[in-house]
């Protein structure tokens, strides 16, 4: 089974109440889900539920032959892409990394010194980290200023003069960054603390929600913990190829269900996707109230 990364990009449209304005949304909500094929939703669809893709299925607009014209399909091309209708040579994101011509090093997408992030110590452990692109960054400092166009989330801050609450937040910085766009406030998660981070191109100080969140430190709940199949593997349409050569077997994680989170004191402890959602789903109500 393939890790599956999301990233949500939360919009609060601010407008006025004219008859022709209370028909335009409160709230846009932009889901993007690495690896998940335009036709997997139909062929687990008899394991739905009757909420999450089941009723976007029955009550949204479904584009059945949807297509991106760049053939790169790594997580800032596709995000950024997603993010700006534009196309790779047009937005400037064309990898995860890139060759800088004039340095004639390689370069991390959204790396900027500009803007560390908040909290020292949050980045990547060049000790601990599986991800190449990540390890190749030279700061731990991040922007959305390598993105050289225009994004939705821009556009709409734009059209409502920046009362529009624009926010983002994803497990990797290269896909909270680029749905934030340059005028929203993007979070991502620290796998060294177990927190959600920002850098100072988006606060000077991290907002009391997230800080209070971050305090709760659930990543340590996970200790002890596992993910495991909710059925039978024999019920799974792979259920008989769980241990495959060519998958990856991730330090701690393994290749072979059910697969374990870590201890307490381990560097590659929780699941950062249910971290997000958690991360998600309470900081907006906050965020609203203290707007009131």
């Amino acid at each position: 089974m393939s890790f599956l990364a999301a990233a949500a990009l939360i919009l609060l449209p601010v407008f006025s109440l004219s008859a022709q304005e209370k028909k335009r949304p409160r709230l846009i909500v932009q889901i993007t889900v690495d690896q998940l094929r335009g036709d997997l939703p139909h062929r687990y669809n008899a394991e739905f539920g009757d909420g999450g893709f089941r009723y976007l299925y029955a009550k949204g607009v479904v584009y059945e032959d949807a297509f991106q014209r760049h053939a790169n399909t790594e997580t800032v091309v596709g995000h950024t892409t997603l993010a700006t209708g534009a196309d790779p040579s047009t937005h400037g994101m064309v990898g995860n990394v890139w060759l800088d011509r004039e340095t004639g090093k390689l370069v991390y997408n959204i790396q900027d010194a500009r803007y560390p992030l908040l909290t020292q110590g949050v980045g990547v452990d060049q000790s601990t980290e599986i991800d190449p692109t990540q390890r190749l960054a030279t700061t731990e400092g991040r922007s959305p200023s390598p993105i050289l166009v225009s994004t939705f989330s821009d556009e709409l801050a734009l059209s409502d003069t920046g009362r529009s609450k624009i926010f983002a937040v994803s497990v990797k910085d290269r896909g909270a960054v680029p749905m934030a766009g340059h005028g929203g406030k993007a979070f991502w998660f620290s796998k060294k603390t177990g927190e959600f981070v920002t850098s100072t191109y988006y606060y000077k100080d991290y907002p009391a929600w997230a800080r209070e969140w971050n305090a709760l430190k659930l990543a340590s709940s996970y200790s002890g913990k596992s993910w495991e199949l909710l059925h039978d593997p024999s019920t799974y349409l792979f259920g008989a190829r769980d241990d495959m050569p060519y998958e990856t077997s991730f330090p701690g994680y393994g290749r072979v269900f059910p697969h374990s989170f870590g201890k307490s004191d381990s560097e590659y402890l929780a699941d950062p996707h249910k971290l997000t959602c958690d991360f998600v789903l309470r900081w907006p109500s906050s965020y609203c109230a203290d707007r009131s």
